[in-house]
């Protein structure tokens, strides 16, 4: 009884300790390229999308969209210990339909996901998207960063979502990637990469000497390795730093080895040192690597071959706490 009535007068005189427990509280932030996600109804905004419909040459039936959709929903399950993420960012998906999909699954409905996306100029007709669980996170704002060559001439590729949110007594802002591909060649795009990278360092460095008290997350497909030129030049105005996964985690397999292309950086009030990066490894997102050894995600399609997986990348998750 004297331990309770101890109890009570330490919590009294000290309401910090109450305060400081709710703020330790663990989060999660994912980031995950869904690889082709279009939906199958036909549109006139993309150039891959005749391909995406039951007529097309993939023959993406709404069967299989649905079945992708239900396969998405148990990744957001499974990867935080059945307690999904409280952000998630996602690549290459068509719009606004699919993320709804996916928030109102019966798997997911409970969680009070609440959408951030429109439609991009990308040339393929595939954006970057959020969902973000309204329960837990309130999205204060939003702003879609286009990216402009060197003559000031806007790209026709993803641009960035950066957005607000206050979580417990604190501001996060979370900016959603998803950079120019290396198809055509590395280092013949790598200089669209460096645009991209030099616009979010810009975009973030500006945010923080705004608001200094700012944590900042950045990350996804950035379609480039650590220690490359692009991902070097990210925080030389922010001061972002990458949160790197254990060394035998990675998110992508290219040619029978794995490598990661998913990154993700903090900054601001959120240190990388006090924050994990995770790779998971979900059984049902792997198969056997038939040509090369070991494991590869499993994906949607091979080729024109339909093989009922997800995507060709793992997701990254991002755990942290509030300071």
């Amino acid at each position: 009884m004297k331990n309770i009535f101890l109890l009570a007068a330490m919590l009294l005189l000290c309401p910090q300790l109450l305060i400081s427990r709710q703020e330790s509280r663990s989060y999660c932030c994912m980031f995950y390229n869904v690889e082709n996600m279009f939906h199958p109804s036909v549109d006139t905004l993309s150039g891959d999308d005749e391909d995406f419909t039951p007529g097309g040459a993939r023959r993406w039936t709404f069967y299989r969209y649905n079945r992708k959709v239900a396969e998405i929903c148990k990744v957001i399950l499974a990867v935080n210990g059945w307690e999904p993420p409280e952000i998630i960012c996602f690549s290459e998906i068509e719009n606004r339909k699919v993320l709804a999909d996916i928030a109102t699954h019966p798997l997911l409905v409970n969680f009070r996901y609440e959408i951030l996306h429109r439609d991009s100029p990308d040339h393929r007709g595939i954006d970057v998207g959020m969902l973000y669980r309204s329960d837990l996170a309130e999205c204060i704002d939003t702003t879609w960063i286009g990216i402009s060559d060197s003559k000031g001439e806007p790209m026709h590729t993803r641009e960035i979502l950066a957005a607000t949110f206050a979580l417990d007594t604190d501001t996060v802002l979370v900016a959603a990637n998803h950079w120019t591909s290396k198809y055509g060649g590395a280092m013949e795009t790598e200089h669209k990469r460096m645009i991209q990278a030099k616009t979010i360092d810009l975009f973030i460095g500006d945010a923080l000497t705004v608001r200094p008290g700012l944590l900042v997350i950045a990350g996804g497909d950035l379609n480039d390795a650590t220690g490359s030129r692009p991902l070097e030049s990210v925080g030389r105005k922010s001061g972002l730093s990458e949160v790197i996964p254990p060394a035998d985690q990675h998110t992508y397999k290219y040619q029978g080895k794995w490598n990661s292309v998913d990154h993700v950086f903090t900054g601001g009030r959120l240190s990388a040192s006090s924050c994990r990066a995770e790779v998971p490894g979900l059984p049902f997102l792997l198969e056997r690597d038939e040509k090369h050894t070991g494991m590869r995600p499993r994906r949607t399609y091979r080729g024109f071959a339909y093989s009922g997986g997800i995507s060709d990348h793992l997701p990254l998750l991002l755990f942290f706490q509030t300071p």
